[in-house]
């Protein structure tokens, strides 16, 4: 039931050790038509289930870790949320797709939002300068580049295609030196 994963299968990672480990529970085929992984993000459930080899296997999104899908993308599981894992070196980036209906609109919208954390099962924030500084309050030469470098919440997803790294990550390593 626990294996090394590939990009041919998902599942779930039942805690964070799972998931620097990379150790899928309830490994499922990803060309396999009969197993599933189902994560019910509807509605904020806190559950879904996994099929595997016939047998369905209910969880609480409450006490698992987070998953990867068959696109070979991990995520994390937050108040009753999913989370996608962008970055992990030194501290945790996230992706949130959703749609918000506008109150001057004729229809959903598409919002992209980014979060961090300091660790991986610490609390996820939304991405802003502010929360930014809060979170590492006692790094003075990291607070300062935030603010010598970004003018905008906005800013802080930017990525250094020559590094190949995001330039708030490049920002805090320097800031440890």
């Amino acid at each position: 039931m626990n294996s090394i994963n590939s990009v041919n299968t998902c599942g779930l990672y039942l805690t964070a050790d799972d998931f620097r480990s990379h150790k899928l529970s309830y490994e499922v085929g990803c060309t396999n038509s009969t197993d599933k992984l189902k994560i019910n993000d509807m509605f904020g459930s806190s559950t879904g289930y996994v099929v595997v080899h016939g047998q369905k296997h209910s969880f609480d999104k409450n006490s698992t870790y987070g998953y990867r899908d068959c696109h070979n993308k991990d995520y994390r599981f937050y108040d009753k949320s999913s989370y996608e894992i962008l970055d992990t070196a030194a501290f945790f980036l996230y992706y949130q797709y959703r749609s918000e209906e506008l109150t001057k609109g004729k229809g959903l919208v598409k919002v992209d939002e980014h979060f961090f954390s300091t660790k991986a099962n610490g609390p996820i924030q939304k991405l802003t300068l502010d929360n930014l500084k809060n979170a590492f309050p006692d790094n003075d030469k990291f607070r300062y580049a935030l603010d010598a470098t970004f003018r905008s919440d906005k800013e802080l997803m930017a990525y250094d295609q020559y590094l190949n790294v995001y330039k708030v990550k490049y920002i805090y390593s320097q800031s440890l030196k």
